[in-house]
């Protein structure tokens, strides 16, 4: 039995929509929200994207996961396989939407517009995908759950960090290698559970995780 859900209608005529306006939400992936609204990132784009994500806990998972529902394939290729283990069982089963491998496997996958690709480096070595080797609508995400000195030149060539809060030495090289203002980086290392960062060149944005019930179950508490 189907149920037709009751849409309220309105009509319109032609000559009234010269002053229609439409106002549509930001595009990209949401990953929290904050006063000036919704924190959205343009994850997928027809140039190559290269991400790094700074989070002891499921912060690299949740994105994962959103991807997924924006029609996305996922790729992990991780040092611990059994860690993924909730989120697949979670992916609806048919089309291949999502990959876990071991490390040292070879990672194929391919993007296109209808069908971006999101590739997640879980590894010691973050050598999964090197960049000569991604391609167009293609995001490479390397998640690590500390910053050392020597990771400075590695975010110089990301073009985004998405992390939890960090330690003091670990906020000062995220400043270093995204130019970050002193005085807001230092709110890298005041954030509370729950509140995440999104760093660009010179740019740094904030924004509450907000789970839904399934990414609560997932996710949450863990």
């Amino acid at each position: 039995m189907s149920h037709v859900p009751r849409v309220q209608s309105h009509e319109i005529h032609a000559e009234e929509l010269g002053d229609t306006t439409l106002t549509l939400p930001p595009a990209g992936l949401v990953l929290g929200s904050g006063q000036a609204g919704a924190l959205v990132v343009r994850l997928f784009r027809s140039d190559p994207v290269r991400i790094c994500v700074v989070s002891g806990g499921q912060l690299a998972q949740l994105i994962a996961y959103r991807a997924l529902a924006v029609g996305a394939h996922v790729t992990v290729v991780t040092d611990a396989v059994a860690a993924w283990g909730r989120l697949v069982s979670a992916v609806p089963r048919g089309p291949a939407w999502l990959t876990v491998l071991p490390t040292g496997a070879r990672v194929t996958a391919a993007g296109s517009l209808s069908r971006p690709s999101l590739v997640i480096d879980a590894t010691r070595d973050h050598q999964a995908l090197p960049r000569w080797e991604q391609g167009a609508w293609q995001t490479f995400v390397s998640v690590q759950s500390d910053l050392e000195p020597a990771d400075e030149s590695r975010l110089r060539s990301s073009d985004l960090l998405v992390a939890q809060r960090l330690e003091p030495a670990a906020a000062d090289v995220a400043r270093r290698g995204f130019g970050l203002a002193k005085d807001r980086a230092g709110w890298l290392t005041q954030m509370p559970n729950g509140v995440l960062a999104v760093a660009a060149a010179g740019q740094l944005a904030f924004g509450q995780l907000a789970l839904s019930t399934m990414e609560q179950r997932l996710f949450g508490g863990r």
